[in-house]
């Protein structure tokens, strides 16, 4: 740098000035040369990206240095060197996302009750299931008085009670796994016609029971029975690097363009569905599937039911 130029650098007042003094005298644009005695000597990182300016982000008539290069992308951001600013923020940045992980990892929860693992068929569900045949039988019970009347009375016995939902709760367990709320059989008999197993088994599965020693493990270690990953957060550049390795951005253009066409942006083949209890009926129109709903309301229910007793019970021949 010529003394001239240096004297003019330092005679100017704006930092838009000094960055005109140096490439007219083809110096390279440093913080040392915008803001002498500065402490970084490398080269400003340069945006990648150009600025498209509107009425709601008007271009700035007297950029200052940050907003002439405040546009880079997240990848030389994160290699800048550390003598640059960018370098600077990005490791302080680092430094209290560090801080703020171990604080958490000197105090971490002990326990959440949010944190599931596990959670196929719960107690809800076999509550569910026990209540949807106890109110099966009694309809069914309700069918027989309204087509045979008082002849139905000797099927009250096979109406279920809440005897029936504690004998068969019995017969299943809660895996003692804190982090899974799976139930499992434990005689052969049950709901669900699955295979029990031994009346003092405490885990579901093997994994629970791996799982149910490793978090004993963790716990004398850590002091929290919680993986680390759930409650310790993880760094913000490693969030960055998950997007950019499953998401790319594209033009709104060809955004809109995709949208406009009517065809999603990845297309997934769908499987065929499968009924235990009957075949789908798929309609073309809307018309159609409408005249079938209104031919449907207008079935008879007394046949209906006649037809739910044949079924169910064998015992009434067709002619009662």
């Amino acid at each position: 740098m010529t003394k001239s130029v240096a004297a003019k650098m330092r005679a100017s007042k704006t930092t838009f000035a000094l960055i005109e003094y140096a490439k007219a005298d083809g110096i390279t644009i440093t913080y040392e040369n915008v803001y002498p005695g500065s402490i970084y000597t490398h080269k400003i990182i340069q945006a990648y990206h150009y600025v498209k300016t509107s009425e709601d982000m008007p271009k700035s008539k007297n950029p200052s240095i940050l907003e002439r290069f405040a546009n880079v992308d997240d990848v030389p951001l994160k290699t800048a060197k550390v003598t640059t600013l960018e370098g600077m923020a990005r490791e302080f940045g680092k430094l209290s996302e560090h801080l703020d992980r171990k604080s958490i990892q000197a105090n971490p929860p002990v326990n959440d009750k949010a944190y599931v693992e596990r959670s196929e068929f719960t107690i809800t569900d076999l509550y569910n299931d026990l209540m949807s045949k106890i109110e099966w039988s009694l309809f069914r019970y309700m069918a027989l008085i309204y087509t045979f009347g008082f002849d139905a009375l000797p099927y009250y016995s096979t109406v279920l009670d809440y005897s029936y939902y504690v004998h068969e709760r019995k017969k299943f367990r809660r895996c003692k796994y804190m982090f899974c709320l799976n139930m499992f059989a434990i005689e052969g008999d049950n709901l669900r016609d699955t295979k029990s197993k031994r009346v003092d088994s405490r885990f579901c599965c093997d994994a629970c029971r791996k799982a149910s020693h490793d978090a004993k493990k963790r716990f004398k270690r850590t002091g929290s029975y919680l993986p680390v990953e759930y409650y310790v957060p993880i760094y913000g550049e490693s969030v960055d690097d998950r997007y950019r390795l499953h998401e790319e951005t594209q033009p709104s253009y060809k955004v809109e363009t995709e949208i406009m066409k009517k065809k999603p942006m990845f297309k997934a083949k769908l499987k065929n569905e499968s009924y235990e209890h009957g075949e789908m009926v798929k309609y073309k129109t809307l018309a159609e599937a409408k005249q079938a709903q209104i031919i449907a309301e207008k079935v008879d229910n007394i046949a209906v039911y006649r037809q739910i007793i044949r079924r169910t019970n064998p015992y009434i021949s067709e002619g009662q």
